[in-house]
């Protein structure tokens, strides 16, 4: 199983990379700690998430003269741009396309989001963090190269957090569904859905966009911090396997 690098999201604690530079730092150093591939959300000179094909085309060409043969992707959620012509003219504009991105398919136009995304070649997470967009995204027949199946709950509450697991897990199997699943968890379920994926067998996620804090509830350093985390929980499980 591998494990991602989630280096911002959209936090705007003080520690969480969004210049151009600490993209990248952040980047490199967690890949050099182990991270298999990279998860980030551009942002503009003012430090805010953005679709806009200026600062999209600069980080992601910034990593990609830093970065070689490591899988770079980022966010198409509706809240960065809630308007969803300008959110799908911003994409079309994007010129340094990333290798994939992540589609939520319980938000406005992802019927649209995904065709577009389709026709600039590039590949895509199924966003699922719920049934209701587990359901949405198999019965909307979608045409794509979808690359995985990304299972995030967002229940704070452990017990009904695998609940919602359980559910798209079961949806999927049921769709025929045959990708590589990642799962993930949100601020108090992120280390124990980590620990679960590693069980599963599943790829898995973490940064400062999944969680600020270290198992132990201390503050994370930094991204490379919680990759090193990550690793010792995957190695331990393994070992119990």
């Amino acid at each position: 199983m591998t494990i991602q690098i989630a280096i911002n999201g959209n936090r705007n604690d003080q520690i969480v990379p969004k210049t151009t530079e600490s993209i990248v730092e952040s980047a490199i150093l967690s890949i050099e700690k182990g991270a298999k591939s990279i998860h980030f959300h551009p942002r503009d000179n003012k430090g805010n998430e953005t679709f806009k094909g200026e600062f999209v085309d600069n980080q992601i060409g910034e990593l990609r003269a830093k970065i070689k043969n490591v899988p770079i992707g980022i966010s198409t959620g509706e809240w960065i741009e809630p308007n969803l012509e300008k959110r799908l003219e911003q994409i079309a504009s994007w010129k340094n396309i990333p290798d994939f991105v992540s589609i939520n398919y319980d938000e406005n136009g992802f019927e649209k989001v995904t065709e577009i995304i389709s026709k600039k070649g590039i590949k895509i997470e199924i966003g699922l963090s719920n049934l209701i967009s587990a359901r949405n995204f198999t019965e909307s027949n979608l045409k794509g190269d979808f690359l995985r199946v990304l299972i995030e709950p967002q229940e704070q509450v452990l017990e009904y957090a695998v609940g919602t697991v359980n559910q798209i897990e079961n949806h999927i199997d049921n769709s025929k569904i045959k990708l590589p699943i990642l799962l993930h968890g949100f601020n108090h379920t992120c280390w124990d859905l980590l620990e679960l994926a590693v069980r599963k067998n599943y790829e898995t996620r973490i940064g400062f966009e999944d969680t600020l804090t270290l198992p132990n509830g201390k503050n994370a350093k930094s991204n490379m911090e919680l990759i090193e985390q990550a690793k010792r929980i995957k190695a331990s499980c393994q070992n119990r396997i």
